[in-house]
Order: C-alpha cells, then sequence, then structure tokens
C-alpha cells in the first residue's frame, strides 16, 4: 500500500514538473521598435548580454520581466531599453485557431563594433538571430572637432 502511494506521489510530482506553457514556435513578430543603444552607454564603451522572460498573450501583447545579466550602476540602462524593446513588440500566431498564453527567453546582446569599422558616429546594426535573440551594434563615439570657431581679438 505504502509502495502504490509513494509511485502515485511520484508520479504526480513528475507530472507537475513537466507541465509547461506552450512554446513560441508559431508566433511571429508584426510590429516592433528599434532598440536603443543609450548614449551614456555608447559613450562609456558598455556592452552586456541581457535575458528576459516573454508571455505572449492570445491578443498579441506581451508580458516582459528582467531574468538575468548585469543590472548594476550604469548597467541599468541597458535593463530599460531591453524591456522596452520587447515590449513594443505586437506578435501573432503563424496558425489560425483559439491560441494559449506562450512563454519564451530573450536574449539582447549589445556590444561595440571595433574601431577599424569604417562607418558614421551614428551607425547602429540591429540584427534579429530569431525570435529569443536580437545583437545591437553601435560603433564607439569619436569626439568631433569644430574647426570653424573663430578667435575673438
Amino acid at each position: 500500500m505504502r509502495n502504490g502511494l509513494r509511485i502515485l506521489l511520484l508520479a504526480g510530482f513528475t507530472s507537475c514538473a513537466f507541465a509547461r506553457q506552450p512554446d513560441c514556435k508559431d508566433i511571429q513578430i508584426f510590429e516592433s521598435k528599434l532598440p536603443i543603444y543609450p548614449p551614456i552607454a555608447r559613450a562609456a564603451h558598455m556592452k552586456g548580454v541581457f535575458h528576459f522572460s516573454v508571455i505572449v498573450y492570445p491578443d498579441g501583447h506581451s508580458d516582459v520581466r528582467f531574468v538575468d545579466g548585469p543590472s548594476k550602476g550604469a548597467f541599468q540602462v541597458f535593463g530599460v531599453s531591453g524591456h522596452d524593446f520587447l515590449e513594443s513588440r505586437r506578435y501573432g500566431w503563424v496558425t489560425g485557431g483559439k491560441q494559449q498564453p506562450c512563454i519564451y527567453t530573450a536574449e539582447i546582446e549589445y556590444r561595440m563594433l571595433p574601431e577599424e569599422v569604417s562607418s558614421p558616429n551614428n551607425f547602429m546594426r540591429v540584427t534579429d538571430l530569431d525570435l529569443g535573440h536580437t545583437l545591437v551594434e553601435v560603433k564607439a563615439t569619436l569626439p568631433t572637432v569644430n574647426t570653424s570657431v573663430s578667435t575673438i581679438r
């Protein structure tokens, strides 16, 4: 009797452990704003990888929560920027019918391009590698010199 109860409890706990929300394999992004590489982070040559948990609801809106990444001090600007970017997305399902909310982990990687890359100061490249990974690259801001300043005598 006790062994039967143990097996029943173990089976119940195992099925609870595997119960999860559906994955977002049939999700498509229909609308999104561009992410922002925070100017203060760019000027300070800061970079980092940030993870967010995204729950997508049947009406296409999402709930975004910060999960992992540098989050102290000046790095907070990346967390805010990434959160705003992911929350701006509007989703839809490729397959029709009634859908259930799904969850995925989004990774946003902010990085600086090497100095030898020849591009203007305002250069930014955004690459969506897949639903869960976005790469945001910028060139370090170079100081500008104003040569048109005249001296007053």
